[in-house]
């Protein structure tokens, strides 16, 4: 199917490359792109040690186990053809998991010196130089991108190599070091500023890819604004009263030693920008921590250096956080920056909070099953069943598909179960169980290995090919290929609870890989996939991209946090189930939100591209692309983002978005499909609207997706409500 072409695409994109005056409280694609100064009376700006910000998360979740995967897997153990650059990551972080799918990966990938997104700045870290660039968008029919442009270039001369210090949910630290200077760069998720800070006071130089036309100094403070010829303006500050002064065509200098520079675009459409970012410029984020309840409310608290007050703090929220925070003292004066995620609104404080709306989910479907559907699935999971080969050599080799595979079983056997055809039920659990076995004992040709390096659980091909399995032994798509084990395990644990309880701790290694609630895990890193800013997954591993992070598919990372949550909940893990929940939803949010053109919001991207599409296909940090890895047609674009069909899909397939998009695009890209099993899936998502015309749309299909199967296609339009 056209899906077994997605490895050589990924193989060739892996080888690319006074305020307060207006506050509220709240209500053809592109390639990926590649301490003070003596006589200051202000508090150094400069990390001491004590202040250094940890790798931590607040919420007091249990790990799902804490056993050695030695232990558990024996032998299967190795070391990754990929390893860790101790010259780009501290020595202090190397005793402890690594992150593999993180916001700043690229900081510690190839060498390191691509850029990272911190919203609303791009920025580069190179051995000499912090380069700085405010997003422009860059608009096609197909695509909308932030274009990179060097708007700043802080020169740290003297220094022969950075690394990443310390990290934690919402930041990461980058240390320089040399044999005459020590610069640390604190990149936070949202800050207003972006800050370097100098251990020992120098004299500071910047530069611009452009010709400065104007610097006008703020009386006796350190700071000034710079002019651009780019038609942008920018807050120079500095921790020391020095003068800012022009030096060439494109340069600034100080007239003395600066302990640290703080860097912000300035509005010019906004009379009181300035105002406002001159209130926040000596409140400096440094970190942060996430917060998790059982009621699903999130809290983001910045942890703040410097003479300001933290609640100074200028911090920036992105679309879904403005539908969401509450009580947030939004500070309109700044004006909205924009990024290829939509526009950023100004929030004044050091905490935000949340709380997300729980839809009601489980193994079943939204309504009972009449008795005429019972009838009808009974016939056609008896036939499903009776399909599923006796022989797992003839399974696909590879973890994604064969992950799809071993869930369909499951589902068929889930629906026999409701429906009352025990036998059909019992023959899909033990052609599962019987399936898993090699893959748990290590028996498979490709099978499962603890990868020592970076701490996770990887195929034994992608262990030394970076193309196998999808990039999997990089760490590109965890919670896609583990989602579908994690289900299928799920699922066995509410039919055969004994069976899964004497492998527990194996599938255990498989959720900790990618869905890790806790640092007390000493094995496996924090939450791999989840960025806690943005509200979504990560899927591109170890793979440094000019664009930075991506993720293809919403709809198998909402399968992955659902399956988590119901083996949770099955094995008795009530914590961990009400967090895994929490993420699941504000997952589904984040992706109606991002890639749901006019589902949860109208306006994130520019016109230009939302009028001719209904979803984003591909969503990079700094790009939202019409296309999938794996081929260009209509039908791929879409139904990535729909498969697979189970409960949690009503949690991101929403009435009213479905039936704007039908007649728009959706009916038309069903009917064109080049093959019925993505026709089906197409064709599955209008059932949210009407559940009698996709019935028959779906009812003389004869091929389905790897992942489906005609029980569980009528299953899923039989349920719901």
């Amino acid at each position: 199917m056209p899906l077994s072409d997605r490895i050589r695409k990924l193989a060739e994109k892996f080888s690319g490359a006074p305020v307060g005056l207006d506050e509220h409280r709240s209500q053809p694609a592109l390639p990926p792109r590649r301490t003070p100064a003596p006589n200051s009376s202000q508090a150094p700006m400069a990390l001491t040690e004590r202040e250094e910000v940890q790798p931590r998360n607040d919420t007091p979740v249990s790990p799902w186990s804490t056993p050695d995967p030695r232990a558990i897997l024996g032998s299967r153990v190795g070391t990754n053809s990929y390893r860790i650059s101790h010259d780009l990551i501290g020595p202090s972080l190397t005793c402890k998991p690594v992150p593999t799918n993180a916001w700043w990966q690229n900081l510690v990938l190839e060498q390191g010196d691509q850029p990272v997104v911190m919203t609303p700045y791009m920025v580069k870290c190179l051995d000499s130089a912090v380069v700085v660039c405010a997003q422009t968008p860059l608009v096609h029919e197909t695509y909308v991108a932030a274009i990179w442009h060097d708007d700043w270039r802080v020169h740290i001369d003297g220094c022969s190599r950075h690394s990443v210090t310390t990290f934690d949910p919402l930041s990461a630290t980058v240390e320089y070091t040399g044999e005459t200077m020590a610069a640390r760069v604190p990149l936070v998720r949202g800050a207003a500023f972006v800050t370097v800070m100098f251990d020992t006071p120098v004299q500071l130089s910047l530069s611009t890819v452009h010709a400065v036309i104007g610097v006008d100094q703020c009386s006796g403070e350190g700071t000034a604004v710079a002019r651009l010829n780019s038609g942008t303006t920018w807050l120079v500050s500095c921790d020391s009263p020095v003068e800012l002064q022009q030096s060439g065509v494109s340069g600034l200098v100080s007239s003395g030693p600066v302990g640290a520079v703080r860097l912000a675009l300035v509005n010019d459409e906004c009379p009181q920008a300035l105002a406002a970012l001159l209130l926040a410029k000596d409140s400096i984020p440094v970190g942060g921590t996430i917060d998790v309840t059982d009621e699903a409310s999130f809290t983001l608290r910045w942890i703040t250096h410097g003479s300001g007050p933290s609640d100074h703090l200028l911090m920036f929220a992105l679309p879904h956080h403005q539908q969401s925070l509450t009580d947030a003292c939004w500070v309109d004066d700044v004006g909205k920056y924009w990024t290829s995620m939509g526009h950023v609104r100004a929030v004044r404080g050091s905490q935000w909070q949340w709380t997300e709306t729980i839809e009601p989910l489980g193994f079943s479907g939204q309504s009972e099953l009449s008795e005429e559907d019972k009838a009808v699935l009974r016939e056609l999971v008896q036939a499903d069943a009776s399909t599923l080969p006796e022989d797992c050599g003839v399974l696909p080799p590879d973890p994604y598909f064969f992950g799809k595979a071993v869930a369909r079983a499951m589902r068929i056997a889930l629906i026999a179960d409701e429906v009352g055809d025990t036998a059909s039920c019992n023959l899909a659990v033990e052609r599962a169980k019987s399936w898993l076995v090699p893959w748990l004992d290590g028996t498979n040709p490709d099978y499962l290995l603890y990868d020592d390096e970076w701490k996770g659980v990887v195929s034994s091909r992608g262990l030394t090919d970076p193309a196998a399995d999808f990039g999997q032994g990089r760490y590109n798509d965890h919670h896609f290929h583990y989602g579908y084990f994690i289900y299928a395990a799920a699922a066995l644990a509410k039919l055969c609870p004994e069976w899964i309880e004497e492998r527990r701790e194996a599938f255990d290694l498989l959720a900790r890989d990618y869905c890790d609630p806790s640092n007390a895990d000493e094995y496996f890193p924090f939450m791999r996939c989840f960025d806690f800013y943005e509200g979504h997954s990560v899927a591109s591993g170890l793979f440094a991209f000019g664009d930075s992070r991506n993720q293809e598919s919403t709809s198998e990372a909402i399968n992955a946090y659902y399956a988590a949550y119901l083996y949770a909940q099955a094995t008795g893990r009530q914590s961990i189930a009400r967090y895994t929940r929490a993420i699941l939803q504000l997952e589904a949010r984040s992706s109606r939100v991002y890639w749901h053109l006019g589902d949860l919001a109208s306006d994130v991207y520019p016109e230009t591209f939302a009028r001719g599409r209904a979803v984003v296909g591909i969503l990079w940090s700094s790009k939202a692309d019409f296309a999938t890895f794996f081929g260009a047609n209509p039908e791929f674009i879409y139904g990535i983002q729909f498969l697979p069909y189970t409960p949690a899909m009503t949690l991101l397939l929403k009435r009213q978005w479905v039936a704007d998009i039908w007649p728009k695009f959706l009916e038309q890209v069903a009917d064109g499909s080049a093959t019925e099993s993505w026709r089906e899936i197409i064709n599955l998502a209008y059932a949210v609207v009407d559940k009698q015309v996709a019935k028959d749309r779906v009812s003389k299909v004869t091929e389905h997706d790897d992942g489906n199967s005609a029980s569980n296609s009528y299953y899923w339009i039989a349920t719901l409500k």
